[in-house]
């Protein structure tokens, strides 16, 4: 059995290799009927390319959510959390430990907005398109974009907050210039009607946090559809990102990409949610992710944009269908999935269009028979063979 280890000894002996410094805070230590880890507690685990990660406890104590591993490499040690649909191989797979659902009780879910919009890409949530620099305003509880926090400009920034030039140029992508200095507010408040704050920000990852607004708004609208959900990674500093093999450019460190799990419904009910509400969803090898890179980011925490690129220019998803002429097997590289590896589902189809078999994997060797193949790749790009 994995050994388990203290949340403060752990994040000194992940921290130290990178030179960095995270803030833990201690589990409960809850003893109730069903608990079988403390909330906040990790247990040691490996990933399958050998480097060493951490496990998290769920916020219900239930259980351990899985090794914190990036796509493509899966860990070992440690609970798989489980995604509801029957196959183990969709689960979330992030687990950095900031789950939870910020409500035990189910909420009376009324889908309501407020009168902040999240698509006027306003983002301060007064609904008169005036955004406020100085401050980020959250639904809250009462879903009325009451919540306020300052946002500030760190003088100096820490060290770990160095980010990529604009991605392709686009400028939903340009480096943020005020942050939430998460030591001075509240962890803890109540940011929407079923999410605290500390459920996508953590001070033990960095000081400062950039959470857009309109993303809060829209985990919450998913949460009105599908129930319960726990947050298993929200925002992430650039250099803890880059510390647990996150690309390079994922919306994670831009505070609109979260990695969601349901509790109640299998995972494709959330799926289809965030795909019906406005997100960019991706299936990649170890999680599904959903993220709002094509709402304009909050000018409070990013600033006005410099006009170089239109907000329409978003990554382009691709991806060729190609077959090795010796060993007959197909491929599919794919390039623009910058969260890492792309989920590859093969179908061969035979004569009549019947199928023969389905598979998922980086490559796919069709049986006997087959006239043709098909690949969806990141639940994104469908491509389909030429009949033999």
């Amino acid at each position: 059995m994995p050994a388990r280890i203290d949340r403060a000894l752990l994040c000194l002996l992940l921290a130290a290799p990178a030179g960095l410094y995270l803030g833990c805070s201690e589990g409960t230590g809850a003893e109730d009927v069903g608990i079988v880890c403390d909330p906040g507690e990790g247990q040691m685990c490996t990933c399958a390319s050998g480097l060493s990660s951490v496990a998290w406890c769920r916020v219900d104590g239930a259980g351990f959510l899985p090794c914190e591993c990036e796509a493509g490499d899966e860990g070992f040690g440690g609970e798989t959390a489980s995604s509801g649909d029957g196959d183990a191989g969709d689960g979330d797979g992030d687990g950095d430990g900031d789950s939870g659902d910020g409500d035990d009780d189910s909420g009376d879910g009324d889908g309501d907005t407020g009168d902040g919009d999240p698509e006027t890409g306003d983002g301060d949530g007064d609904g008169d398109g005036d955004p406020n620099l100085d401050q980020a305003c959250y639904p809250g509880p009462n879903d009325d974009y009451s919540v306020c926090f300052p946002i500030v400009v760190p003088a100096p920034l820490p060290d770990g907050y160095d980010y990529p030039a604009p991605y392709q140029g686009n400028p939903n992508y340009r480096a943020p210039v005020r942050y939430l200095d998460l030591d001075a507010i509240d962890q803890s408040a109540q940011i929407a009607p079923n999410f605290t704050l500390d459920e996508f920000a953590q001070t033990w990852k960095g000081r400062y946090a950039v959470l857009q607004p309109h993303a809060v708004a829209y985990a919450q609208d998913l949460r009105d559809v599908v129930g319960a959900i726990a947050v298993n990674s929200g925002y992430r500093p650039p250099a803890y990102n880059l510390m647990i093999g996150g690309a390079n450019s994922s919306r994670h460190i831009y505070g609109d990409g979260f990695d969601l799990d349901p509790i109640d419904v299998p995972l494709a009910t959330l799926e289809t949610a965030c795909s019906n509400n406005a997100g960019f969803l991706v299936e990649y090898e170890s999680h599904v992710h959903c993220d709002w890179r094509n709402v304009d980011v909050h000018v409070g925490f990013f600033g006005l944009p410099s006009g170089e690129a239109p907000n329409d220019e978003l990554p382009v998803l691709a991806a060729s269908l190609e077959r090795d002429q010796q060993t007959g097997h197909w491929r599919a590289p794919a390039s623009g999935f910058d969260e890492g590896e792309p989920m590859r589902r093969w179908t061969a189809y035979g004569a009549d269009d019947e199928v023969l078999v389905h598979a998922r994997g980086r490559s796919f060797e069709a049986p006997l028979g087959t006239e043709y193949v098909e690949v969806l790749v990141g639940a994104r790009v469908r491509l389909i063979s030429e009949r033999e």
